[in-house]
Formats: structure tokens, C-alpha cells, sequence
């Protein structure tokens, strides 16, 4: 038997899949399943059955398609929203067997109520546990995701699931967790760590060190606020999802961008963000490729607004096969190259902004009063920030400067320094401000370095 992960860096998940033989199962797919059948070939194996954990909230789900191509069993637990479309139910204690290899259903709700963990059973016993959601190194799944009236239920019942999880399992199953790494389906900050045991991760999580009501008190204090396409992407799922496309989208000329922008549509510049700054399309966002594009794009897109994508062709078929994991399937269309061939060589079209270090904000701060923007999220901020500094969570800033709205502060001429945790947020608020034609100044560097400045401070 063989465990292979498949990394979804942008939205902080992984998917498993198992082989034996000429036997593969799949837990948890991505949207683009391409990757997966790939695994299964490199293996001579067959993709037999496909699993899902839970409905998930973040991504669109591959497993419909991955199970229709390949005549596989979709074993999906059944809930609210129900799937309506044929498939096996994970049932509690039922034991699903293809070839050599076997997953058990244990039911684990918490993160969602029908959420189940499926152990990887061998001749001699468990091998493995995929406790998508429930289950993270070094922390869990949030619980509120199905609305406040649950919530604390649920975190009540993510205890008890991970209790379960541990009582019932040899202590060197290796712990397979779906969300983590980044996720904004985990409560808590997760591990990178891929391969730890239940035995080790009760000497590290929470959720096995902390009495039941402790536990929960803190975890629900903890909550961040939930990206707005969280609700509908679990619906998204439960219909079931079309087959992935992942053709290039349709070229654009420069007198398409600006009809296209006129009409309330994004045009999404993912080069790097430094490349950007130095020179971009008036009213262009900066959302790079290369970082967690799709964990912060469909939040912050305006509801009704479609997506131009703009970068060199690897950048743009990057940002597509992102783009797809959250049923963002065609965006409008595309134009490669460069921002004066974007312009249409119009340079009255192209903007540019500064790139600086929080060095030079220090030093700034000695001769002015400079406005300081942090877009971090609010525990981020709350555990420490800039001195002086004000605070809009990207989602927030992007709310507020929404052209539709109307209802931000308006636009400064004077150089608004913006900074996060690493810069790509930065990035991003940088790009919406100037689009508004605000003067902007995008603080590229880890926050640690403003800390090691001593620049920052505590609320």
C-alpha cells in the first residue's frame, strides 16, 4: 500500500490517494482531477473509489467527475445540503472495500454535522486516518460554517470527535487531514506536518489537551469571519459540479478591457506583485498567481462582476486552474504580454506606486505623519501591529473602496503605506486603493521584520 498527498497550496488542503496493486481510492479530490488520474497512472492503477469527508465549503469538489469518468463507487456522507446526484452513502461503522484496499466511515461531525473521518484499514488493522476537517495537526476544524445557531454544538461535538478519533485508533495511525496549511476551513493556525501520528498530535492539539467547555470557549472566540463564498459552494457541491475546462480563455484586445471594466468586471492582473507596482492598467487589481489567489479573489469579487485575467501565459493558466477549484469555470477572457500593450499604448492608462521596506517606514515616520494601513485579520492585528497603524481586513478595505458602494473614505493623495503578514495581501488592498486613484506605498516584507524594528506594539 501507497499514500500519496496532492497539495492545494492556494486554498491550504490535500487530497490522498491511496494504491495497492492495481487499486486506487481517492479521498477529498480537487476540482482538477487531471492531477489525480496522473497519480493513478505513474501507479498502473485503477481509480476504483472516490470519498468525500464532508461537503465542502472552499473549493469545488472533483469527486463526481472523478467517479463518473472511472465507473468508480462515490462514497459521500449524506446531509444537509443533500447530494442530488447517485452516490454511495458514508454510513457510520460501514467498511467500503476495492481491490486490496478498505476505508471504514466513522462519523466525526463537528465541522459540518455530517461530517465522517475514513480510516485506511489494512490486513492487520488501521493504517491511516483522513479526518478531512475534523481532525488538523495542531488544531481542528471551524464549526461555524453551518451558522451561529450551531456553532457551539458543533465545536461541542468536534471534541468528542477527536476524543473518538484517538480512543478508538491504534496510536501510530498516521493522521491524513484535508484542511490545514493554510486553510480557512481550520480554526486555528494548522501544521505543515503531513505525516504525523495520533499519538503525536496528542501531544501537541488543543482539542486533546484542554478540558471539553475550555476548549470550546476558546475556539469559538477564535473564529475569524467566514469568506462569502463559503455559502454557496457547499450547494455548488451538493448539485454536482460540471466537468473541470481548463481551455485558455478567449484573447482580448485593449478596447475590450475598457468596455469590460466599464462595465463593473475585474481585470485581475496576476504578475508579481513588485512587477505590478512598477507598472499596471489603470484600475487593474493585483492579485498574484504565484500566492493564494483563490482563497481571497471570489471573497472579495463584487456580486454580478466577471473576471479578466492579465499576465505572461503560465501566469494566467495558473491563475485559471485556480480559479476552477471555486467554480470560477471561464472567466471573460484574457490578454497576455505586457501593460503598454494592455493600454493599447495609451500611457495615459498606465499607474504605477512605490515598493518599500519597513526601514524606510521608520524612517519616514521620523519626518511626517504618514497613514499606515494594516490588512491583516483582526487577531492578526490584535496580537500586534505598526504603531499608529489602522485596521481594514482585506475583505473589509475591499467592501469599503467597492466603486459601487460609493461609501469609502476618500481617495488620499498622500502615500498610504500598506502592509500584512507577507505582502501578498498587501498587495492586493495596495492595487484597490490606486485603483481609486489613491497614493499608495505597498510595504513588501514580513511583518516579523517591523517587530525586530521595534516599530510595532500590543493593543
Amino acid at each position: 500500500m501507497q499514500i500519496e498527498s496532492l497539495a492545494n497550496p492556494c486554498l491550504g488542503n490535500r487530497t490522498y490517494v491511496i494504491t495497492e496493486g492495481s487499486t486506487a481510492l481517492v479521498v477529498d479530490p480537487p476540482r482538477d482531477i487531471d492531477r489525480i488520474e496522473a497519480v493513478a497512472e505513474r501507479h498502473d492503477a485503477r481509480i476504483e473509489l472516490v470519498a468525500e469527508t464532508h461537503r465542502h465549503a472552499d473549493y469545488v469538489s472533483g469527486g463526481l467527475e472523478l467517479s463518473r469518468r472511472h465507473r468508480a463507487t462515490y462514497v459521500v456522507p449524506p446531509g444537509d445540503p443533500d447530494p442530488r446526484f447517485g452516490f454511495t452513502p458514508a454510513t457510520e461503522g460501514v467498511t467500503y472495500a476495492a481491490g486490496g484496499l478498505a476505508l471504514r466511515a466513522l462519523a466525526t461531525p463537528g465541522h459540518t454535522p455530517h461530517h465522517v473521518a475514513l480510516v485506511i484499514e489494512a490486513a492487520n488493522g488501521p493504517v491511516a486516518v483522513c479526518t478531512g476537517g475534523a481532525l488538523l495537526n495542531g488544531s481542528v476544524g471551524r464549526t461555524d460554517l453551518y451558522g451561529s445557531a450551531q456553532t457551539v454544538e458543533l465545536a461541542h461535538a468536534q471534541w468528542r470527535s477527536v476524543r473518538r478519533l484517538v480512543d478508538e485508533l491504534p496510536p501510530d495511525t498516521l493522521l491524513l487531514p484535508t484542511h490545514g496549511f493554510g486553510s480557512f476551513c481550520s480554526a486555528d493556525v494548522a501544521g505543515e506536518t503531513a505525516s504525523a501520528t495520533l499519538a503525536e498530535e496528542c501531544l501537541v492539539n488543543p482539542a486533546l489537551l484542554t478540558p471539553e467547555q475550555d476548549f470550546v470557549d476558546a475556539l469559538i472566540a477564535g473564529y475569524g469571519p467566514i469568506p462569502r463564498h463559503y455559502g454557496r459552494l457547499p450547494l455548488h457541491n451538493a448539485i454536482g459540479p460540471t466537468p473541470v475546462v481548463l481551455d485558455p480563455p478567449k484573447p482580448l484586445e485593449p478596447k475590450d478591457l475598457i468596455a469590460l471594466a466599464a462595465a463593473g468586471h475585474w481585470l485581475v492582473d496576476v504578475r508579481d506583485r513588485v512587477a505590478f507596482a512598477g507598472q499596471h492598467l489603470a484600475g487593474s487589481i493585483n492579485i498574484e498567481a504565484s500566492g493564494p489567489l483563490v482563497a481571497y479573489l471570489p471573497w472579495i469579487l463584487p456580486a454580478g462582476a466577471g473576471v479578466v485575467l492579465l499576465g505572461s501565459d503560465s501566469e494566467v493558466a495558473t491563475a485559471q486552474r485556480q480559479l476552477v477549484q471555486v467554480g470560477i469555470d471561464r472567466p471573460l477572457g484574457m490578454m497576455l504580454g505586457s501593460p503598454d500593450q494592455w493600454s493599447g499604448g495609451d500611457r495615459e492608462r498606465l499607474r504605477s506606486y512605490s515598493v518599500r521596506r519597513f526601514a524606510d517606514l521608520a524612517e519616514e515616520r521620523q519626518r511626517a505623519e504618514p497613514i499606515v494601513l494594516d490588512v491583516r485579520s483582526e487577531q492578526e492585528y490584535q496580537a500586534g501591529h505598526v504603531v499608529g497603524a489602522r485596521h481594514f481586513a482585506l475583505p473589509d478595505l475591499a467592501e469599503i473602496v467597492d466603486s459601487d458602494r460609493r461609501s469609502g473614505v476618500p481617495p488620499s493623495a498622500r502615500g498610504i503605506w500598506v502592509y500584512c503578514g507577507g505582502g501578498f495581501r498587501a498587495a492586493v488592498a495596495a492595487s484597490l486603493l490606486n485603483a481609486r486613484e489613491a497614493g499608495v506605498v505597498l510595504v513588501n516584507q514580513p511583518f516579523d521584520t517591523a517587530v525586530r524594528l521595534g516599530i510595532t506594539t500590543l493593543t
